[in-house]
């Protein structure tokens, strides 16, 4: 590891989400990123959004109960994605909005989500949100919905291919990866853990 990603993973650990928050957003152009009329528009439809929470938690949790995930399957799933659900509309023109999603990504970690459920989450929650606010009948909301499909399962195989390919590369078998990965969790949580009320 060269000395600057030592410093930069340092700042991190520190505290310092900015070094991620910039990272990140120095890899996507300014055309793809959450902009005034993005916040605008969300803003603009956040009552409805809002007013979908129950229904909306209830249909994700209930769908994802069918997969080999235990927290999918128990009664926490619901409360937990209403609260993501919540947090994930509410202040996205502020930097600590990346830091609250980035700490619900890693309590899901800790209760053994897998990395395909953790990256799809959004898109597949607003695929959702879309199908039920515009209703299951209109062509758009049928487009949304197979588009959101499409991006949600081409970022899990992209997501899960280069979790592969890095511990492939290194010589550590996955579940060791997970092992060290969940060690560096617990110490994140510990620094940004008041981020999430």
């Amino acid at each position: 590891m060269n000395g600057h990603q030592i410093l930069y993973f340092d700042e991190v650990k520190r505290g310092n989400y900015m070094a991620f928050v910039n990272h990140v957003l120095e890899q996507v152009p300014v055309a793809y990123r959450v902009g005034a009329v993005d916040v605008e528009v969300i803003n603009k439809y956040r009552d409805e959004l809002l007013g979908i929470t129950d229904e909306l938690s209830e249909a994700y949790c209930t769908a994802m109960s069918t997969t080999n995930t235990d927290f999918f399957k128990g009664s926490d799933c619901i409360g937990f994605i209403k609260q993501y659900w919540r947090d994930f509309i509410i202040g996205i023109d502020r930097n600590e909005h990346w830091v609250n999603m980035i700490m619900y990504m890693l309590k899901l970690f800790s209760a053994n989500v897998g990395v395909t459920a953790l990256v799809t989450l959004p898109i597949q929650l607003s695929s959702l949100a879309v199908s039920i606010i515009s209703g299951e009948n209109k062509p758009v909301t049928q487009l949304v919905n197979s588009l959101g499909k499409l991006s949600a399962l081409t970022t899990a195989f992209y997501a899960e291919a280069l979790v592969h390919l890095l511990t492939e590369n290194v010589g550590v078998p996955l579940s060791a990866y997970m092992m060290l990965a969940g060690g560096l969790v617990s110490e994140l949580l510990r620094v940004y853990g008041n981020a999430i009320a």
